[in-house]
């Protein structure tokens, strides 16, 4: 049995986690693109506020909200 890596986003980390996905926080709180400027946004076309980041899909760049319609339409697989 082996352990299977995983991060933990806090408040602390999350500048660094979006850093390393070429992202950061604009002056208004939202997640945005490094280079482009522009806003992040959910499957849904929702923004994301920094302080309402869930997580990434695993394996992929898709951005989720800390909410429970985001964890069900993951769950689902829908995203």
């Amino acid at each position: 049995m082996s352990i299977q890596p995983k991060i933990l986003f806090t408040k602390k980390s999350l500048p660094y986690i979006l850093e390393a996905f070429g992202k950061t926080i604009n002056d208004d709180g939202i997640i945005i693109d490094a280079a482009t400027k522009e806003p992040i946004q959910t499957p849904d076309g929702e923004f994301i506020e920094a302080n309402k980041f869930g997580g990434l899909k695993k394996g992929s760049e898709i951005f989720l909200k800390d909410d429970l319609y985001s964890i069900m339409k993951l769950a689902e697989g829908k995203y």
